[in-house]
């Protein structure tokens, strides 16, 4: 039941992926072909606005995490560090949220998924269980 539980939030990051990380994908490819320096594209400029910085490397990394580690979370592959990432980008985003006066629940909803998916791993429904049980044990041999 526990490994269901665990897949349940591993969804919640997929849609994370699913909604938002495609979304900013899109505004990228659209300012690209437009033309568009990138200091002017996706989150860049919000994130210039409240005072982080390197708002492009910040907003690429956000489009990174939200889309490729959402994934990543969903499907269970690197699930600790991709749920490590998600949650720092989930502290920004309450953050911004807060200092924009802006709705923060979301973000600290994603952000104590993230939390848990850190501590408890993807479960058995994943691909790093699947890595990890093709793996060979290996026993420490023995001094004496």
């Amino acid at each position: 039941m526990i490994d269901i539980g665990r897949l349940l939030f591993r969804a919640a990051g997929f849609l994370l992926a699913l909604t938002f990380g495609v979304q900013k994908i899109g505004w990228y490819v659209r300012a690209l072909h437009a033309g568009k320096p990138w200091s002017s594209i996706g989150l860049a400029p919000l994130i210039a606005h409240v005072g982080f910085p390197l708002p492009v490397v910040l907003a690429l990394w956000i489009t990174l995490n939200e889309s490729i580690g959402a994934f990543f979370v969903g499907i269970g592959l690197f699930t600790r560090f991709a749920a490590a990432s998600l949650a720092l980008g989930m502290i920004g985003a309450v953050y911004t949220s807060v200092r924009l006066e802006e709705d923060w629940l979301r973000a600290a909803l994603y952000f104590i998924i993230f939390l848990g998916l850190i501590f408890t791993g993807a479960g058995k429904f994943s691909i790093d269980c699947l890595l990890q049980t093709r793996k060979p044990k290996q026993h420490r041999a023995s001094v004496f």
